[in-house]
């Protein structure tokens, strides 16, 4: 008798110290995204778990709907042990898992998928998963007797990515003229591309801002035909060409204004449009000072 108390006993403080444990480390939702999303793109997320068992659960998610629309919903874990069903509306997703036993888990057990708006702006959005009450997630004793497990919810957030575009083919060459005639002088702008065929099937040319004691002003060059390969590779491009063999844009500046040129060649394909490193030209008194990048 005394030899069976001593087990009984022993069980008991077991079994309390695993009821304090649980009590102080509940299970806990947590969340993974997979990969990087663009604006337009889809992502996923997962709902993930703490290492427990159990028999059933409610989840309930909360996510910006105008800029996230709810693609599916699938489970990852027990899929043939336990059943899902899942409504969302306005923003929030309600998922209800049920069993008949208890079923261990582990790490991902819900992904969602989510197609982002083409509108969205690069950043990190919020969602939420949230466990209404103490007895939403369940296990089951030996009896079928339903035990609160008290699983904790969780904060996260939808990652979304620049989109990242190919470098621009075309660098723009430094081909200023520095002589100032008669009050004005001339700049010509060039463009290298080292593969032509690159912009075979869209346009170039170059962005040009002007800022001087006017203020800053800024237009459009259209790029002209090839005109000629250069030794190592590589094609030029130029603005314009105002007769001849010269490919020059005249700008019309006051010889004693101090004057910033910044010169930004760019490639139009018909999805997009690349930018190369903008390059600025100082101009002090109307003489030239240098360029940078």
């Amino acid at each position: 008798m005394k030899k069976f108390l001593c087990i009984f006993l022993s069980l008991c403080t077991l079994l309390a110290l695993t009821v304090i444990a649980t009590a102080q480390n509940p299970p806990a939702l947590y969340l993974e995204q997979a990969g990087v999303c663009e604006p337009g793109q889809e992502l996923s997320i997962a709902v993930c778990i703490s290492d427990t068992e159990i028999a059933g659960g409610f989840i309930s998610v909360q996510y910006d709907a105008s800029l996230f629309v709810l693609k599916k919903v699938e489970l990852l874990q027990a899929a043939d042990a336990l059943s899902m069903t899942y409504a969302s509306k306005d923003g929030t997703l309600n998922v209800l898992l049920d069993g008949v036993q208890n079923i261990a888990v582990s790490g991902q057990l819900i992904i969602l998928t989510f197609a982002a708006s083409e509108e969205i702006q690069p950043g990190s959005y919020p969602i939420s998963c949230t466990v209404p009450d103490a007895a939403s997630f369940y296990a089951l004793d030996e009896s079928g007797t339903a035990l609160s497990l008290d699983v904790q919810g969780c904060q996260g957030e939808l990652q979304i990515t620049a989109p990242v575009l190919p470098p621009c083919p075309a660098r723009y060459l430094a081909c200023q003229e520095t002589a100032v005639v008669g009050g004005t002088f001339a700049l010509r702008l060039c463009a290298l591309v080292a593969d032509a065929s690159a912009i075979a099937d869209g346009s170039y040319g170059f962005v040009i801002s002007i800022t001087d004691d006017k203020g800053t002003r800024e237009y459009t060059e259209q790029g002209s035909p090839l005109k000629d390969q250069i030794d190592g590779g590589g094609n030029i491009y130029t603005a314009q060409e105002l007769g001849g063999s010269i490919y020059t844009v005249v700008l019309t500046l006051a010889a004693q204004e101090n004057t910033l040129i910044t010169v930004t060649p760019y490639v139009r394909l018909s999805d997009s449009t690349l930018y190369a490193g903008s390059y600025t030209l100082t101009y002090q008194n109307g003489n030239y000072i240098g360029t940078s990048q």
